[in-house]
């Protein structure tokens, strides 16, 4: 088999074990291909197995692309579940958290990167409108790298989509806006989550800081007008207030084609 052919079957290999990342009911047992009720043998046969079609001199075929990269997190991935469910200890309390992500003692180095990945498949659940999961693993991702305001905005959007969970989607966007005050989306997010709620003078405080921002973002221009209507120029302002005082001054002449 030429190199060409070994590429081409190795990145598609890997956009396998990549749907099953974003996979709805993704788990570590799903990654390997297996069942809930695997045993350790074929734990183990399934992970030899993945490891050698993911092994560094095979991967050294991609060069360094994107296929590379995503490789080698594949590759990490599947050493973390192979960790996890090769220890009965490890494997029952997996077990016990639902099958969430499971971050080993020895992966605590590469958190960023753990971070990074969970954020990814959190925003892949969040666009697959699967909000109660993207909430479970976006707070993992904080968990691994709390300074990331980008982490608190998509577990406010994603909590936001839940209706008892809106107090604490306003908590984290909340924190997005403070981690970074000058990026105006989130303030337009929180804006949004006050406008869904009908909190209509609360949404336009913030709509109106979003603009003094970033005066041209057209969400909060459009939902600050729907809120408030046309602003009205000054020459429109002091006309209003001129007809108001020539009102209560001369009544008469107002009301007279009332006669």
């Amino acid at each position: 088999m030429n190199n060409d052919n070994q590429v081409a079957r190795l990145k598609a290999r890997i956009d396998e074990l990549q749907s099953r990342l974003t996979a709805p009911a993704y788990n570590y047992f799903t990654l390997l291909g297996l069942p809930l009720t695997a045993t350790q043998k074929e734990i183990e046969a399934a992970y030899q197995q993945l490891a050698e079609e993911l092994s560094g001199e095979r991967l050294a075929l991609l060069g360094e692309g994107e296929a590379a990269r995503k490789g080698r997190a594949l590759a990490k991935q599947l050493q973390r579940a192979f960790q996890v469910l090769s220890d009965y200890g490890k494997r029952g309390e997996y077990e016990k958290r639902g099958y969430k992500e499971f971050v080993a003692p020895d992966a605590k180095e590469d958190t960023i990167e753990f971070a990074k990945s969970l954020y990814r498949k959190a925003l892949t659940l969040f666009n697959q409108k699967n909000f109660q999961k993207a909430v479970l693993v976006a707070e993992d991702a904080i968990k691994n790298n709390p300074a990331k305001a980008e982490y608190y905005l998509l577990l406010g959007l994603s909590q936001s989509e839940v209706p008892s969970l809106k107090r604490q989607a306003e908590k984290n966007l909340a924190k997005a806006a403070e981690l970074e005050p000058w990026n105006a989306e989130h303030i337009v997010a929180l804006g949004m989550l006050f406008y869904s709620e009908r909190l209509f003078k609360r949404a336009e405080g913030f709509f109106r800081k979003a603009l003094e921002l970033e005066p041209k973002h057209e969400l909060a221009r459009k939902k600050l007008l729907e809120i408030t209507g046309p602003e009205k120029n000054f020459s429109d302002i002091v006309k209003d207030k001129g007809e108001k005082l020539l009102k209560k001054i001369m009544p008469s002449f107002f009301d007279r084609d009332k006669h």
